[in-house]
């Protein structure tokens, strides 16, 4: 495959080095600023960004509040923001009300998205009490988003709507259009339906998005005729649908297999005046590739009056490396070279994701590398993919060196990555490697699934410490983790194998009568 490429593309060649995990933490050259780049942030702005950067919330929020009693220190009002969030999002909204107070005491001109953002971590949370007192006291004018976010259900949200012309704020169809994709969001389409007719009475009219929202809804409930019909609606409204409507029923329709459907709306697109684009030629290659027909996306592609993008490259290439055509996938990546249409980082995830399939570990390495070398960098879904093939490999110390890799990089490990280095730990006999690995993963904020207690409880019933077993289970439970059919399975081939059949046999009759776990394991057992 990779000889039918050019010698500077960055596919894994004839011969691959010895490369190693860690080589792929080696940073990649500093690229000189810009000669018109803006001027340098302030000190506490610049080192507001790095802490933000490496995810360290608690020490952004020290900083933050510092600034406030020193002068000329105030931080960037955005970072301030982005922090706000970033609690929100960890259900901090304490922490993020300390660093909005202290941002307003140090001199930052606060804008209503702060507040906002803080207004939403509390409705989120149903800190709806919290969230009126903070709008009650904003210093700035509250804006429409302020307002809805203050309802923090839809309900409340259209209640909102007609107390905002008492507060100055009238309302309008931005507005209402987000109410829209929330009611949609949660599978009402039938309310969403509702509330786009009665858009009238709160002052503003249905805009294409509006229709375009409710017509996503019914798409994603298969509710096609209700979709034509909304399309026919438009028309009549003297709102005709326009590319991203048309595109947005062509999609769907794509990826539930409906490609004849698809392409008579397509037909339809000419009627009123949009044009077909590369949007839409993607969502019919799509369409071929998950249906298993490659050979009609390629001809597709080929008749194409537009010019391909890189979604439409890497949508071909993973029906190609999905049907093992390989030889063709490298025909397509050089066709992207010359074309002057480079990967991304989603194309080269297609690649590692199958040469770590396939147990081609060395492959995948050397493509990271060259990746890189490219200008493309690796991101967590690269890494979480190497990881996935390492660990099938029971290479704990190169796991453990990519880990350090990714950090290094700023990437941030998530529960997959620590799943990933967990599960190789365990199957290694490291058991008390992997339960620190899980203490570290509670320290920074995640809360372990099922799946990540079930690899630390399969290494130590292979050790037969059952007693240590049976205690970390009583841990999960206590941390409201919900053991799942796995859990138990593990549990009852521990007490088997550590002598304890009766107790093994005891446990399987009491947890299949409870229907915890299916009667074939018992058929199994016996």
């Amino acid at each position: 495959m990779a000889a039918l490429l050019p010698s500077s593309f960055p596919f894994p060649h004839a011969s691959f080095p010895n490369a190693k995990p860690h080589q792929l933490a080696t940073p990649a050259a500093t690229r000189p600023e810009s000669p018109n780049a803006a001027p340098a942030p302030n000190p506490a702005s610049a080192r507001l960004r790095r802490l933000i950067a490496r995810e360290d919330l608690a020490g952004a929020a020290r900083l933050v509040e510092r600034s406030a009693s020193r002068d000329g220190e105030a931080p960037d009002v955005y970072l301030c923001t982005k922090l706000i969030r970033n609690l929100c999002r960890r259900g901090r909204t304490s922490d993020a009300a300390r660093v909005l107070r202290a941002a307003e005491g140090s001199g930052s001109l606060v804008d209503v998205f702060a507040y906002n953002t803080l207004v939403a971590g509390y409705c989120r949370y149903g800190h709806l009490d919290a969230a009126r007192r903070l709008i009650a006291s904003m210093p700035v004018a509250p804006d429409a988003y302020t307002f809805f976010c203050r309802g923090g259900m839809v309900e409340r949200a259209i209640q909102v709507l007609k107390q905002m012309a008492e507060h100055g704020c009238t309302a309008n169809t931005t507005l209402c259009n987000i109410v829209i994709n929330s009611i949609c969001k949660q599978g009402r389409v039938d309310d969403a339906f509702k509330f786009l007719n009665n858009m009238g009475s709160y002052g503003c009219n249905p805009d294409t998005i509006s229709y375009t929202t409710v017509l996503k809804g019914l798409c994603r409930a298969e509710r096609w005729d209700d979709a034509k019909d909304l399309l026919k609606e438009m028309v009549r409204k003297n709102c005709p649908p326009n590319e991203v409507t048309f595109n947005t029923f062509i999609c769907i329709l794509c990826q539930k297999g409906l490609i004849e459907q698809a392409i008579m709306l397509i037909e339809q697109m000419s009627e009123h005046r949009c044009t077909v684009g590369v949007v839409t030629y993607n969502a019919l290659v799509n369409g071929f590739c998950v249906q298993g027909h490659i050979d009609s996306a390629l001809e597709l592609f080929r008749s194409m009056p537009c010019k391909p993008n890189t979604i439409t490259y890497t949508t071909l290439l993973t029906g190609l490396c999905n049907t093992e055509r390989l030889d063709a996938a490298a025909e397509l990546i050089a066709e992207m070279l010359r074309r002057d249409c480079p990967p991304n980082a989603v194309t080269f995830n297609v690649l590692v994701s199958f040469f770590c399939q396939k147990g081609f570990l060395e492959e995948a390495i050397e493509l990271v590398e060259q990746m890189m070398e490219h200008g493309c960098t690796p991101n967590l879904i690269t890494y979480n993919t190497l990881l996935d093939g390492i660990t099938k490999d029971c290479s704990s110390e190169d796991a453990l060196e990519l880990l350090q890799g990714l950090v290094s990089k700023g990437v941030s490990p998530d529960v997959i990555t620590f799943s990933s280095i967990i599960g190789v730990l365990s199957k290694e006999d490291r058991v008390e490697d992997a339960i620190q690995m899980f203490h570290v993963m509670q320290d920074i904020g995640m809360r372990p699934k099922a799946v990540v207690y079930n690899k630390i409880l399969l290494g130590l019933c292979k050790r037969c410490e059952i007693d240590n077993a049976i205690d970390f289970f009583a841990y999960m439970v206590s941390n409201g983790c919900m053991p799942n059919e796995s859990t138990y399975i593990i549990l009852i081939e521990g007490l088997a194998h550590g002598g304890l059949l009766k107790e093994a046999q005891d446990l399987l009759n009491e947890l299949c009568s409870r229907g915890v776990v299916s009667k074939n394991l018992i058929e199994e057992w016996h």
